[in-house]
């Protein structure tokens, strides 16, 4: 099955560009962030140290690429967007309450942008694919 962007052009034109971030409410020991550019470049960092009141990370984003993903594996993020309609979902999903994370997704693939933050929620089947397909891509680390 093709899918087809808002152009009207087939889906394999355009590669994704995703950054993943789950902050958490107490700490930012823990908080995790990925990163795919269109390249296929993938970053990822888990934050180990304390950080500056406020701040949800104490460093920036790696110098260097964890991995160059290939074009199955960025098809696989593709699909992953598109058969589980991420575009259509809510840019916000929140339930009130002081601790948990929030999970925050931003995704372009060719002339569609779409953010969504999940807080003290269950993430929807679209949001959670898309999510589990990048901490698997990323390794162990992330997908523990």
């Amino acid at each position: 099955m093709e899918h087809q962007l808002s152009t009207g052009q087939p889906s394999t034109a355009a590669q994704p560009e995703i950054e993943f971030r789950r902050i958490q409410a107490i700490s930012c020991r823990g908080n995790l962030r990925i990163r795919v550019t269109p390249a296929g470049e993938l970053f990822a960092y888990v934050e180990t140290r304390d950080c500056t009141r406020g701040q949800h990370w104490s460093a920036p984003w790696p110098e260097k690429a964890l991995r160059r993903l290939d074009l199955r594996q960025q098809r696989q993020l593709v699909d992953a967007l598109l058969e589980g309609d991420f575009f259509a979902l809510p840019g916000e999903i929140l339930t009130p309450g002081r601790d948990g994370f929030r999970d925050q997704i931003d995704a372009t693939l060719g002339e569609r942008h779409h953010s969504v933050s999940i807080e003290r929620s269950a993430a929807p089947p679209a949001f959670a694919r898309v999510r589990a397909t990048l901490m698997a891509l990323a390794g162990p680390v992330f997908s523990g």
